[in-house]
């Protein structure tokens, strides 16, 4: 990695804090009941997107695109399964490879002082990197061995981040989802925010000392289950990285989360609970990021970018409830403010390239995004760049476009699979992948080849309308706008569905699995009586402009 440049502390700061797993109805400023003052007065003083999509509705492929502006596809971890001639199966396969080119690096070669602070969920093997494999977290913490065990994995951890996502430094590292540990204490299964904002925060009083621009990147593990609101009243010198001597003290009371829940006439108990006591969460962290850069006098020079890696509903889909997601930018000395809604399409291969060039410089050739740099049409209202306009979906062995105010949904198995399911080896489990299972039963034609929706009309997905002849032009127009990006990925992407897919066995196959899956018990649902707390406030003309 090349030296670091000079100090330049009249370039822009960066701040990117991501939420895990949330809506935009979660937010007062998208019109949401959950009361969060502080992220919706950064809305107020800066650009609110009313229509940005990561571009994999999973935690680690949507990670990667955020860190990368590339599409998941582009990690060598997509492409090991099936054989090159089939679709990359797009799930957890978001992983940072030691020397990818990231932001982060690219920041750090200007001189930024980088750090990431939360979960990383971007990569899951580290033995090549000559570390062991991560090992359950089982065990009392106040026990000396399991604490140094703690301690010992926090470190490897904190190294892989560095050596992976180009960070100088990393701290308070949740290696992946908090209730995926086996048998972990229940002092530890427990979500930490503040933990993460109080090494925040004493990161950017050294970026101060230092008078060095820096670029901060906070990964939340809210509001992701387990439910957050039991997280509260636990002892939170409770650690991923050992016991604390103190609980730490940026943010309000756990007891005040409860009272701001109940002055909102929000739920106190069960997942929506921890759905808006997670979000709640978020907003005392950005409201101690504030604080802080106003006091060391860097807030309106700083790019504060708040977005989330991929919804609730929707999440291990291409369909539309997983992808549109908040994004705010705030960065008043640059241009970039004003209270402004921007109704264009902004997808998550963006945000790099944009946060790059405000900050003076931009990715190499050699490891040139997907994306682009919207900041100049951000800034000045300049035209929207044509290939910006449409969101690219990947998940599972499904892509999608997004233009407009439709949705084009394609799926494509695998040779292999396509095998199994006409010889009726698979049977109908044999249709998708895992995370199927979440959503198959919620959309009706969720398994067909091809799906058009009017997201203006349909945003819940419930009338498939690619059969509808007056769409016939826009149809065709997403076909071939979908052609048009698979063709720049590495693995192909079949133009037509296999003809198996269109036959009444694969469609008895995809009713028995629909029907095997409504057997699940998930939440949230995607119901259409769901209260718009999931989805947004679909009825609001701004946020689903004509």
């Amino acid at each position: 990695m090349p030296s670091p440049g000079p100090p330049n502390t009249s370039r822009p700061n960066v701040v990117i804090v991501i939420a895990d797993d949330t809506t935009p109805g979660y937010h007062g400023c998208y019109g949401g009941p959950t009361p969060t003052p502080h992220i919706d007065a950064l809305a107020a003083r800066g650009l609110r997107m009313t229509r940005g999509y990561c571009c994999s509705s999973l935690c680690s492929p949507s990670r990667y695109s955020i860190f990368t502006g590339l599409y998941t596809q582009r990690s060598p971890a997509s492409l090991k399964h099936g054989t090159p001639a089939d679709p990359a199966l797009i799930s957890q396969t978001g992983d940072l490879n030691e020397g990818q080119t990231t932001l982060a690096s690219v920041l750090r070669d200007q001189g930024y002082l980088t750090a990431h602070f939360g979960k990383w969920h971007t990569r899951f093997e580290t033995e090549s990197l000559g570390f062991p494999e991560p090992k359950d977290i089982s065990g009392d913490p106040d026990d000396p061995v399991v604490d140094g065990r703690l301690r010992l994995q926090q470190q490897q951890a904190q190294e892989v981040v560095k050596r992976c996502a180009g960070f100088e430094v990393a701290g308070c590292i949740f290696w992946g989802n908090i209730d995926a540990q086996k048998d972990i204490d229940p002092r530890l299964c427990a979500h930490n925010p503040a933990w993460i904002t109080d090494s925040a925060l004493g990161f950017l009083d050294r970026a101060a000392a230092e008078d060095r621009p820096f670029y901060l990147h906070i990964a939340n593990t809210v509001p992701h289950t387990p439910d957050c609101q039991l997280s509260l009243g636990k002892d939170h010198r409770y650690t991923w990285g050992g016991k604390l001597d103190e609980a730490p003290k940026s943010h309000p009371g756990d007891q005040t989360v409860f009272d701001r829940l109940r002055a909102a006439h929000l739920p106190t108990e069960g997942p929506l609970a921890g759905f808006n006591a997670g979000q709640i969460m978020i907003d005392d962290q950005i409201a101690a990021l504030v604080a802080k850069l106003e006091a060391i006098g860097q807030l309106d020079n700083t790019v504060f970018v708040y977005a989330a890696d991929h919804g609730l509903s929707g999440k291990g889909s291409c369909h539309h409830v997983g992808q549109h997601l908040p994004l705010i930018f705030h960065w008043p000395a640059g241009g970039l403010g004003g209270g402004r809604a921007v109704a264009e399409t902004f997808s998550w291969v963006h945000i790099a390239p944009t946060v790059a060039e405000a900050c003076g410089t931009a990715f190499p050739e050699e490891a040139r995004p997907d994306g682009v740099s919207l900041l100049r049409a951000l800034r000045d209202g300049s035209p929207w760049p044509e290939g910006a306009r449409i969101a690219y979906h990947e998940m599972g062995w499904s892509r999608s476009v997004i233009k407009g105010r439709y949705h084009y949904i394609a799926t494509r198995y695998p040779a292999a699979a396509l095998e199994k399911l006409q010889s009726g080896d698979a049977g109908p489990a044999g249709i998708g992948h895992f995370f199927d299972s979440l959503n198959g039963a919620f959309f009706p034609d969720y398994f067909a080849p091809e799906q058009l929706y009017d997201i203006e009309l349909d945003p819940f997905e419930l009338n498939n309308i690619v059969h509808d002849r007056t769409r016939t032009a826009v149809l065709a127009d997403l076909r071939r706008e979908l052609a048009r990006i698979c063709a720049t990925l590495p693995r192909p992407f079949p133009a037509e569905p296999h003809p198996f897919q269109l036959t009444d066995a694969y469609r008895r196959l995809a009713a028995e699995r629909q029907a095997e899956i409504a057997k699940i018990r998930h939440y949230p649902t995607r119901a259409p009586h769901i209260p718009t707390v999931f989805y947004g406030n679909y009825d609001d003309p701004d946020l689903h402009p004509q």
